[in-house]
């Protein structure tokens, strides 16, 4: 039987808050993202619910699948990068596209 799957929409601290009111969620061994780091002003809510929700020491991993740039709004994943990393995250790039619309995915794990 596959594990349980879980998907969500919307804010991140509003589901923060929902994930760690419900008692009979354990934390998460898989975070996937994709396209959610291209507004500053939102990184740390993002990187809160990584470090509320996922399994500690290491066991459990998000990865974040993001353009290189966000043009006009000022997100990059090298700086999302670095917030994640003195928000006591182990980071590493684990895929990079060079063609076109340059993109990267990171996997950050708490140390």
């Amino acid at each position: 039987s596959f594990p349980e799957t879980r998907y969500f929409a919307g804010d991140w601290e509003h589901l923060n808050t929902l994930l760690t009111q419900d008692k009979n969620v354990n934390r998460y061994d898989l975070i996937l993202t994709s396209e959610t780091i291209y507004n500053p002003d939102n990184h740390q809510k993002l990187i809160q619910l990584l470090k509320d929700q996922l399994k500690e020491s290491g066991s459990g991993v998000a990865l974040i699948a993001a353009k290189t740039y966000y043009f006009g709004v000022g997100g990059s994943i090298q700086d999302f990068q670095r917030k994640l990393e003195a928000n006591g995250f182990e980071v590493e790039t684990v895929f990079k596209c060079e063609s076109g619309v340059k993109r990267e995915i990171l996997a950050a794990k708490i140390k």
